[in-house]
C-alpha cells in the first residue's frame, strides 16, 4: 500500500540487483497528482528519527561569527569555547 515500506528484492534487470536486498528498501508514495511511484533508500536512513531543529541566531550572534570567520575560518580550542561561552552557543554551534 502506499506509503509502505518493503525490503528489496533482487531485481533481475538491475546489474547489481543480487545484493540490492541487503542495503535497501523500497518505499511506495504517492506524489501530488495521485500517482504512485517507487523510491529506492538505503536501509541505513532512519526516516522515524525527527529532524533536529535549526538554531535562529540572533543578529549579534550572526555579527560575531561573521567577524571571527573573517578573521580565521577554523575557530578552534580554546577560543571556540571562549568564542561560544560569551556567545550563549555550544561550542558545536559555533563550529
Amino acid at each position: 500500500s502506499p506509503g509502505s515500506s518493503k525490503e528489496c528484492a533482487p531485481d533481475s534487470e538491475s546489474p547489481s540487483g543480487a545484493g540490492e536486498a541487503d542495503y535497501c528498501r523500497r518505499i511506495l508514495v504517492r506524489d501530488a497528482k495521485g500517482t504512485i511511484r517507487e523510491i529506492v533508500l538505503p536501509k541505513g536512513l532512519d526516516l522515524d528519527r525527527p529532524k533536529r531543529t535549526r538554531t535562529s541566531f540572533t543578529a549579534e550572534q550572526l555579527y560575531r561569527l561573521e567577524l571571527e570567520f573573517q578573521r580565521c575560518q577554523y575557530v578552534v580550542g580554546r577560543e571556540r569555547t571562549e568564542l561560544a561561552r560569551q556567545l550563549n552557543l555550544s561550542e558545536t554551534q559555533v563550529k
